[in-house]
Protein backbone atom coordinates (compact mmCIF):
# COMPACT_ATOMS: atom_id res chain seq x y z
CA UNK A 1 0.00 0.00 0.00
CA UNK A 2 1.70 3.28 -1.14
CA UNK A 3 1.60 6.14 1.34
CA UNK A 4 -0.83 8.08 -0.16
CA UNK A 5 -3.41 5.19 0.12
CA UNK A 6 -2.77 4.69 3.99
CA UNK A 7 -3.41 8.33 4.11
CA UNK A 8 -6.39 8.03 2.21
CA UNK A 9 -7.61 4.78 4.04
CA UNK A 10 -6.88 6.80 7.76
CA UNK A 11 -9.20 9.22 6.35
CA UNK A 12 -12.06 7.12 5.76
CA UNK A 13 -11.60 5.71 9.56
CA UNK A 14 -11.91 9.28 10.81
CA UNK A 15 -14.85 10.30 8.24
CA UNK A 16 -16.23 7.08 9.74
CA UNK A 17 -15.62 7.89 12.92
CA UNK A 18 -17.06 11.62 12.48
CA UNK A 19 -20.19 10.20 11.09
CA UNK A 20 -20.90 8.22 14.79
CA UNK A 21 -19.98 11.28 16.60
CA UNK A 22 -23.00 13.08 18.27
CA UNK A 23 -21.35 16.21 19.79
CA UNK A 24 -21.24 18.67 16.76
CA UNK A 25 -17.43 20.03 18.01
CA UNK A 26 -16.53 16.79 17.91
CA UNK A 27 -17.60 15.92 14.55
CA UNK A 28 -16.02 19.05 13.34
CA UNK A 29 -12.44 17.89 14.42
CA UNK A 30 -12.92 14.82 13.47
CA UNK A 31 -13.81 16.24 9.76
CA UNK A 32 -10.99 18.51 9.95
CA UNK A 33 -8.54 15.19 11.05
CA UNK A 34 -9.74 13.59 7.50
CA UNK A 35 -9.27 16.56 5.71
CA UNK A 36 -5.82 16.72 6.80
CA UNK A 37 -4.89 13.49 6.09
CA UNK A 38 -6.43 13.55 2.85
CA UNK A 39 -4.03 16.89 1.76
CA UNK A 40 -1.36 14.35 3.15
CA UNK A 41 -2.21 11.76 0.78
CA UNK A 42 -2.41 14.40 -1.97
CA UNK A 43 0.86 15.91 -0.97
CA UNK A 44 3.03 12.41 -1.00
CA UNK A 45 1.57 11.73 -4.17
CA UNK A 46 3.06 15.05 -5.48
CA UNK A 47 6.60 15.03 -3.37
CA UNK A 48 7.09 11.63 -3.36
CA UNK A 49 10.76 12.52 -3.57
CA UNK A 50 10.40 15.42 -1.43
CA UNK A 51 12.37 14.56 2.81
CA UNK A 52 9.43 14.94 4.94
CA UNK A 53 9.72 17.30 7.96
CA UNK A 54 6.49 15.00 10.21
CA UNK A 55 5.67 11.96 8.94
CA UNK A 56 2.73 10.72 11.12
CA UNK A 57 2.10 7.40 10.07
CA UNK A 58 5.86 6.90 10.27
CA UNK A 59 5.43 8.21 13.68
CA UNK A 60 2.84 6.01 14.77
CA UNK A 61 4.37 2.83 12.92
CA UNK A 62 7.62 3.82 15.26
CA UNK A 63 5.76 4.15 18.42
CA UNK A 64 3.85 0.23 17.93
CA UNK A 65 7.62 -1.14 17.84
CA UNK A 66 8.63 0.20 20.94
Amino acid sequence: MSRAEQYRHLASDVRNRAARESNPILKAEWENLAETYVRLAEQSEDEWDADLTYDPIQDMLERTRH
